[in-house]
């Protein structure tokens, strides 16, 4: 017998068909009573990522870094700017990294970029296993104009000429860098101390609250008003440690940085500020100004590469003599 439909406005109802997967199966991987997921969030809340990012910067150039919708798009489209300015921008957040509710099931924990990066500054491509993610933004920049050792003169006409504020990743792998010749060697590229570290093993070790560690990616945090050291990010490795001056690297970086700065502003090539002053230079001043900027913009004191960094600069020092 046919099926009479009562309501003409809608269609009848059709046999059921197989039952579906259980959506508790997939949702409660995260949406559950443990708090996992919550920590997480509020130590991110916490991070440079969230509460410094700078989103607002939101151009073509900027966006791929500052906001999390112009680095998927880059990431997707394999450019190094997005197509325009991003609209409504919301800072690096938890779907910046992981594939939040793409699967809905464990996978979405995992994270999203983890090949190989080719540096944007020299074409180089370093792999820091998981921190690769890190290393899509916190490179270098390519220079403009660029300098090469033994090059030619180069004229610079933007007092931002250098790295720009992120070359983290070119330190710890050790490149990009004016490796101008002196009595400091460089080694060899990707065997620095930190390379198997990468980013996350340090900047992610246990947390303590939400002001270090974890989804902070912070590095120290207050004790009864005193700034502490979360020395939970080098204790494996270094059992012993009692404070991130190991071997005194980051008091000899300090020394060697402030040395350079000096001898680069008495020769009027930074300005009171730091940055360099424009005008037509040799390469090698050009390089010597380009390795201070790189230390300084790493802001790890050396810490990340000691070797590299403490070549970068001794060797800077001396052309200069």
């Amino acid at each position: 017998m046919l099926a009479i439909c009562l309501n003409v406005t809608t269609s009848c109802e059709g046999p059921a068909g197989e039952p579906g997967a259980d959506a508790n199966e997939s949702c409660i991987q995260c949406h559950n009573d443990e708090t996992t997921v919550l920590s997480r969030q509020i130590q991110a809340a916490n991070s440079v990522h969230l509460t410094g990012g700078n989103f607002e910067r939101n151009s073509t150039s900027c966006a791929p870094c500052h906001t999390h919708e112009g680095f998927l798009e880059t990431m997707e489209a394999g450019t190094t700017t997005t197509a325009a300015s991003i609209n409504n921008p919301t800072p690096p957040n938890c779907r910046t990294c992981h594939n939040i509710h793409i699967e809905y099931d464990s996978t979405d924990f995992a994270l999203r970029y983890t090949d190989p990066v080719e540096l944007q500054a020299n074409d180089e491509t370093i792999d820091l296993g998981d921190a690769n993610l890190c290393a899509n933004c916190h490179q270098a920049r390519p220079l403009s104009p660029a300098v090469e050792v033994g090059g030619a003169d180069v004229t610079i006409t933007n007092y931002r000429w250098g790295p720009h504020h992120g070359p983290q990743s070119a330190i710890i792998w050790g490149t990009v860098g004016y490796e101008i010749a002196g009595s400091k060697s460089y080694g060899t590229a990707g065997s620095g101390v930190h390379v198997n570290a990468g980013c996350n093993t340090c900047h992610m070790a246990e947390a303590y609250g939400n002001q270090a560690g974890g989804h902070t990616f912070r590095m120290s945090y207050l004790y009864h008003g005193d700034t502490e050291e979360n020395l939970a990010a080098c204790e494996s490795c270094h059992p012993t440690i009692e404070s991130f001056d190991k071997s005194n690297i980051i008091t000899n970086t300090k020394i060697l940085v402030d040395s350079l700065g000096s001898m680069l502003f008495a020769a009027g090539l930074i300005d009171e500020d730091g940055y360099i002053v424009p005008g037509t230079y040799t390469a090698d001043e050009a390089g010597v100004v380009l390795n201070y900027l790189l230390v300084e913009e790493d802001k790890s004191d050396g810490i990340h590469n000691p070797a590299y960094v403490t070549a970068l600069l001794t060797n800077s020092i001396e052309s200069l003599q």
